[in-house]
């Protein structure tokens, strides 16, 4: 068995969904959209995206002398327990708690990935001990969507997500860079699957973040508002947040390659610790960084932190006018966080004016 087919067989024995090898250094292509992506500001706040600009496209300055990618995904889909049934044209219920994106359900993907890719980095080390090598899940300088397209995983959709045949856009990915020289796999063929004159995702998105073709302001991006984005969120932006607590589905879930979904076997996916919901009275009682720590240790929601959390959940709670909310949202006047007390302002006057 060649070397490439081993691989592919340990990530199968790992149970990675998919699992494919491209060679480094192979997106000079991409660099002039990026470069205009960070000097229009369209990665707000993000300043890391500034800082690993260079390694994003030489390898050297991550792992000197790689040679090879090697690609994985993994699946991640649930259906909403709360959902008549999951189709691009879902019923999506009238939701009057907060919403969590379906990757953040269970425990922080970082660490599934983490200990999958350990694992899977130790059994190459023991194939070829004299190859160097590095790993990576959304914490690295990569540009890991295009990166799994130029190794023929999927390409990237009109949402500016990497979609696949087998599970649609629902994945998480994934990579090993090695000094050891592979043999790539194909990139992917546009032609046998493409986004044509479908822009389902770009006309649903509430903030307009969908912009244009393959492209997305991400300081407009729900996902990046609720997670990424310190202080305070704009009056003009918060009303269309909807109920979306931590994250953001949309743009997946009318998206027509979705109808191949299949529901994630990773136990620590499925194995709940936000869900798919979260009480907002719960969320606008809590009361310091331990308690929010207590509430979702191990999951994806940590890296919202308190503040950020409860501001959201005081715009949700406007959005879904929740009335019933207006005294817990009174008391966080007098919180600690200025963010908080800005939201919190916003919210009441709204209720005054609107509601």
């Amino acid at each position: 068995m060649r070397t490439e087919a081993k691989i592919k067989q340990i990530a199968k024995d790992l149970q990675f969904s998919n699992c494919r090898i491209s060679q480094t250094n192979q997106l000079q292509s991409y660099k002039k959209n990026y470069q205009e992506f960070i000097d229009k500001k369209h990665h707000g706040k993000m300043k890391f995206l500034e800082d690993h600009l260079e390694a994003k496209f030489n390898t050297d300055y991550i792992l000197p002398n790689a040679k090879s990618l090697i690609m994985v995904t993994l699946n991640y889909f649930q259906a909403r327990k709360d959902a008549k049934s999951w189709a691009p044209k879902m019923h999506i219920p009238t939701h009057k708690e907060g919403q969590i994106a379906r990757y953040a359900f269970g425990r922080d993907y970082h660490k599934i990935f983490k200990s999958k890719l350990r694992l899977f980095a130790k059994k190459l080390n023991e194939m070829n001990k004299d190859a160097s090598l590095r790993y990576f899940a959304d914490w690295g300088p990569l540009l890991e969507r295009q990166e799994a397209e130029h190794a023929g995983i999927g390409y990237i959709g009109k949402n500016t997500l990497l979609i696949t045949r087998e599970y649609g856009s629902w994945v998480m990915i994934g990579e090993i860079i090695t000094t050891e020289e592979l043999k790539a796999d194909e990139p992917f063929d546009r032609t046998k699957m493409v986004c044509g004159s479908c822009n389902k995702c770009q006309v649903s998105c509430p903030t307009g973040a969908l912009h244009e073709d393959y492209k997305m302001d991400g300081s407009k991006c729900i996902s990046y508002l609720t997670i990424e984005h310190k202080g305070k969120i704009s009056e003009e932006l918060m009303p269309k947040m909807g109920s979306w607590l931590f994250g953001c589905d949309i743009c997946q879930e009318v998206c027509p390659h979705n109808f191949r979904s299949k529901n994630t076997h990773v136990p620590d996916f499925q194995n709940a610790i936000a869900g798919e919901n979260q009480n907002l009275a719960e969320i606008l009682q809590i009361k310091d960084d331990n308690q929010y720590l207590e509430k979702f240790k191990g999951s994806p929601l940590m890296r919202a932190k308190r503040e950020n959390l409860v501001r959201n959940a005081i715009i949700v709670s406007t959005n879904l006018k929740r009335k019933d909310l207006l005294p817990l949202i009174k008391k966080l006047l007098k919180d600690e966080s200025q963010t908080i007390q800005y939201t919190a302002h916003w919210s009441i006057k709204t209720f005054k004016e609107k509601i």
